[in-house]
């Protein structure tokens, strides 16, 4: 009787925990979709300040996730040094193609964490190799109320075999009009670390294409507080109908 307790007992304790952890993960997943959908179409402008330079792109951006052959496009529109470059993401490969050279390079997965054209912004951040919903583990650290938002702040630990650079992430996000939107996320290289090594942070929400969407993506590096990368949507159409030739190597060449 007492091992049949015990056995009822581990049922209803696991089945509470995933219950309780379910919408953590459903939650960041919405977060990181809300730019996405099912497809998406878009052009931003990103400015990289840096100590030794500045620099200016304005991005195409393409996606599309409605198979598990994920894709991912960014070309770049001006200025007319890098125009035409491309990086591109099928599934689990990611190439990039230089026009004045005609050259397609295959991207190795020890350049995921590389900086994507010398921005703040890594190449696995503009190609969704990671996937947070996915890779980690969550746990809710703290829930508060704010401007009639229902704010969530939610700890992240990788997955024992999960392929990922951060030992820890905090994500917070709010609920707002029955949706999920992205605040800020903070990534640490160890799980023990104290410290943070660099911040993304989500604002300036506007109605674009009929949905209220953050347009200003902005990532900090935690020793070098003068310097950042933002990203700013000028332009986005969600859920139209993507053709599989724009994600082609060939469509390039």
């Amino acid at each position: 009787m007492k091992k049949l307790f015990f056995i009822i007992f581990i049922f209803f304790s696991y089945h509470a925990f995933a219950k309780s952890t379910e919408p953590l993960g459903q939650w960041i997943d919405s977060a990181e979709r809300i730019l996405r959908a099912k497809t998406s179409a878009s052009v931003l402008t990103m400015d990289i300040n840096k100590a030794d330079f500045q620099r200016d792109f304005v991005l195409q951006v393409l996606t599309d996730d409605r198979n598990d052959a994920q894709k991912v496009m960014v070309k770049m529109l001006g200025p007319a040094l890098w125009r035409g470059n491309v990086t591109l993401k099928v599934d689990d490969r990611i190439s990039f193609f230089e026009p004045r050279n005609k050259r397609t390079t295959v991207m190795s997965s020890s350049m995921l964490a590389s900086s994507w054209m010398g921005s703040h912004f890594s190449n696995d951040d503009l190609m969704r190799e990671t996937d947070l919903a996915v890779h980690y583990s969550y746990e809710l650290e703290k829930s508060w109320q704010s401007e009639g938002r229902e704010h969530h702040l939610i700890a992240l630990s990788p997955l024992p075999s999960a392929p990922v650079v951060w030992g820890k992430v905090q994500y917070q996000l709010y609920l707002e009009d029955g949706r999920v939107f992205p605040e800020k996320v903070t990534y640490f290289r160890r799980a023990e670390d104290t410290e943070s090594e660099r911040t993304l942070s989500y604002s300036d929400v506007q109605q674009m294409d009929g949905f209220k969407v953050p347009t200003l993506l902005e990532m900090r590096i935690s020793d070098k507080p003068d310097e950042y990368t933002r990203m700013q949507y000028k332009k986005i159409k969600f859920n139209t109908d993507l053709a599989a030739s724009k994600f082609t190597e060939q469509a390039f060449q």
